[in-house]
């Protein structure tokens, strides 16, 4: 715990938090013990709100509002199992946010609490009104695929999510889902799609398939399911 304490830094600038060392620090934590007890980490996980006015205005407000749904400090939150609530539903509850920045960070970190049951609140927001959620959605039903979801995916609402997201006009939804449907071994659905759409559709998905898939971001420095 000093290693945290001391790493979040948030006896320093005025108390403001520090997303990247605070969440870097509970990661560290975590990945040691994911079952670890939350209550030592209680006063990190409510950081005291800085004294200057104009930013405690701020921290008020949409994504400022969810301290543990910053894209940077949530590195810790997904993976401390006993976190009351726990961390997918906790994420669940994020996804209803009127911020879409909260939105987005909310899709993102479910898929990298690395738990299976994450399908379910990600296959409701692939249609999210936001290009950025439903991307990061996609992205992450795809990294769940590290966490042995493959089982779960088969007839899931999020697999019809997906094929009907590979005929997106924007390509970057597109080849997300259509990349994320092959490494998932279900290559098959995106060409069954490319025989049902108009000719320019049909080639960039064809394209799509014969490309390599790329990586994903990391959620933080250590992610090891960009692939």
């Amino acid at each position: 715990m000093r290693f945290v304490t001391r790493l979040s830094a948030l006896d320093h600038l005025d108390d403001l938090y520090e997303p990247d060392l605070h969440g870097l620090a509970i990661r560290v934590a975590a990945e040691l013990n994911p079952d670890r007890d939350v209550a030592p980490f209680r006063d990190l996980l409510d950081p005291r709100p800085p004294k200057n006015r104009l930013l405690r205005k701020l921290m008020s407000r949409g994504a400022l509002a969810y301290p543990d749904t910053f894209p940077r400090s949530t590195w810790g939150y997904t993976r401390l199992k006993r976190l009351s609530p726990p961390p997918v539903e906790q994420y669940t509850l994020r996804l209803r946010a009127d911020s879409t920045t909260v939105r987005v960070s909310a899709a993102m970190a479910l898929g990298d609490t690395a738990d299976p049951a994450a399908l379910d609140p990600l296959s409701e927001v692939l249609n999210d009104p936001s290009t950025d959620v439903r991307l990061n959605a996609i992205q992450s039903v795809r990294r769940l695929h590290h966490a042995g979801a493959a089982s779960v995916l088969d007839s899931h609402p999020a697999e019809a999510g997906l094929v009907g997201a590979i005929g997106d006009r924007r390509p970057q939804i597109r080849d997300a889902a259509a990349q994320a449907l092959m490494l998932w071994e279900r290559s098959e659905l995106v060409r069954q799609v490319a025989a049902t759409v108009d000719t320019a559709l049909a080639e960039a998905l064809r394209y799509t398939l014969t490309r390599a898939v790329d990586p994903l971001p990391q959620t933080w420095p250590g992610d090891g399911t960009t692939r």
